[in-house]
């Protein structure tokens, strides 16, 4: 039993069991059953939105900002028909976390659900005011707005990177 390689996927879904101080379950698991469907519902638009936010920093980044162009990424639905993805996906983020991160075991939700549902707020903040910032044409409030809001997209795609594993699909890639 020594040799059982416990952060191995092929063995433990999860890897290593995380402790929780405040109910004593030292593995709150999170079967493959539940988080396969909801990594082929939410992952693709997650995705999407991850590239279109990098779109748009390489944009805000740029010595002449196509201000149209980063007003598309970030319109809720009132330019276009539909929100931007990058709007759309803040949902998504929300229900992702919370079938990647709630245990059938465990009847409150996680600490960890928590924090990442924290971090969607954050994202939801930076894109409103990033919205506003843009429509103002103002490159050093759009540019800051980007960086927080990349720091709340890593946060968390940091914590549900963590429930992904091989068996569940790709992990997301960061933004820089």
């Amino acid at each position: 039993m020594e040799a059982f390689p416990a952060d191995d996927p092929t063995y433990n879904a999860w890897g290593s069991c995380t402790t929780s101080q405040s109910t004593g379950n030292s593995c709150v698991y999170v079967s493959l059953k539940q988080r396969i469907p909801a990594y082929g519902k939410y992952s693709f638009s997650i995705e999407q939105s991850i590239v279109e936010y990098k779109a748009l920093g390489r944009i805000l980044k740029s010595s002449n900002i196509n201000w149209n162009e980063a007003a598309k990424l970030v319109d809720p639905g009132y330019e276009q028909k539909m929100p931007a993805p990058i709007v759309d996906a803040l949902l998504k983020m929300a229900l992702f976390a919370t079938q990647m991160l709630t245990s059938p075991n465990y009847s409150g939700p996680a600490k960890e659900l928590l924090v990442a549902r924290y971090y969607v707020n954050e994202c939801a903040f930076a894109t409103t005011e990033l919205a506003k910032a843009i429509e103002d044409q103002n490159k050093e409030k759009s540019l800051g707005l980007w960086n927080f809001g990349m720091d709340s997209w890593n946060s968390y795609l940091s914590i549900v990177n963590r429930a992904i594993s091989p068996k569940v699909g790709d992990k997301f890639e960061m933004i820089s």
